[in-house]
């Protein structure tokens, strides 16, 4: 027993002096350019739900990110914080995400306990939002993944080393499967309800656990989840009559295009759907220009989402309570400018998103 403790210590020993010789190492330079044009991007100025980050007994917050121009010597350290916040800035928008589902199955199991027939009708729409959270999930896991290609280890390579969100992010993709055939029945319909609830409790047991690195900003649910409800009411009373599991599939859809846009295209991802493998551009494109990512943003939306005329509130509720503050953005627009080497560069990562005609948002992700 006590060889066996002993041995363990010993392996758990090598595995720290490890990671901490792989700090100390260097990087290649192509790489340091690569991560140093990846963080001059204007997505940064949205990862502004994460107080601070704790990484090997250290407390970092985002500004320190741009202190010094990445160079070959700092490159580890700076994908390494990259991940981490960028990691916990997902987890903020899977925690908003997922209270807004836990909310929208209770609703539906409550039409259901009422005989409401529109159960079966908001049951199909819950399903719809649930599987319409797995592309997110597989860019979210593909851009983690990508940012740590060009360390010198990457973590995700490591069995031993935990690697933020994998896990949820893994079942996500997962949970596709588990969701089970509907049926115009009672029971079908509670079946497929208590299987949803199921997942969704399992997932915010996983998020809370993979949220050790991160101080996340408060988000106020319950104060979002009054202003939807007067919000919908007062379209209600204007005579816009539409069933409230309608309205809350368009917040949640909303809710996941602007985690795409912000988090995903405006930092420089790209997609390739030859492999379905989320990569960073090598270089800087040659033909620099003055870069707008409102017109990505405005892009992505006509492409992807026929959005209704409630988008305009729908914007306010995500900018209110969705911890893109203005005085966040304010603090966050300064980040680019202490790094020298910046420079805004033309995205053409609006290319990554194109359906054809009359099909819905997403339906190319699913496979």
């Amino acid at each position: 027993m006590k060889m066996t403790i002993i041995l363990n210590i010993q392996v758990y020993l090598l595995i720290y002096f490890a990671v901490l010789h792989t700090e100390g190492t260097h990087n290649k330079k192509v790489n340091a350019a690569i991560i140093n044009n990846f963080l001059c991007q204007p997505g940064w100025n949205n990862i502004n739900d994460v107080e601070f980050i704790s990484y090997w007994g250290k407390i970092y917050e985002l500004e320190n990110l741009f202190i010094k121009p990445v160079t070959l010597y700092n490159c580890d350290n700076c994908i390494r914080q990259a991940t981490i916040f960028l990691g916990c800035s997902y987890a903020h928008d899977l925690n908003s995400i997922l209270l807004s589902l836990i909310k929208f199955q209770q609703h539906c199991s409550d039409l259901l306990n009422s005989g409401d027939d529109s159960a079966y009708n908001c049951t199909v729409t819950l399903l719809t939002q649930m599987i319409e959270i797995v592309p997110m999930a597989k860019f979210m896991k593909g851009a983690l993944y990508v940012i740590e290609k060009y360390h010198t280890i990457p973590l995700n390579t490591q069995k031993r080393t935990r690697f933020i969100l994998s896990s949820i992010l893994t079942n996500i993709q997962k949970d596709e499967t588990l969701l089970t055939t509907l049926t115009f029945s009672s029971d079908s319909i509670r079946d497929v309800l208590v299987t949803i609830a199921s997942i969704l409790f399992a997932r915010r047991l996983e998020l809370d656990e993979e949220k050790l690195f991160c101080q996340l900003k408060y988000l106020d649910f319950n104060s979002l989840w009054d202003l939807w409800n007067m919000e919908f009411n007062k379209l209600r009373y204007q005579g816009k009559n539409q069933e409230l599991f309608i309205f809350l599939s368009d917040k949640i859809k909303n809710l996941i295009l602007t985690t795409i846009m912000k988090k995903y295209i405006e930092l420089g991802f790209k997609y390739d759907w030859n492999t379905s493998q989320t990569f960073l551009p090598a270089l800087p494109p040659t033909n620099v220009k003055h870069n707008t990512a409102q017109n990505i943003s405005k892009h992505f939306i006509q492409n992807t989402s026929k959005v209704d005329t409630q988008e305009a509130n729908q914007q306010h509720d995500i900018t209110k309570y969705h911890s893109i503050h203005t005085n966040d953005t304010e603090k966050q627009e300064g980040i680019k400018q202490k790094n020298v080497n910046c420079e805004m560069i033309d995205d053409d990562s609006v290319l990554l998103i194109k359906y054809p005609d009359g099909m819905e948002p997403f339906n190319k992700y699913i496979y």
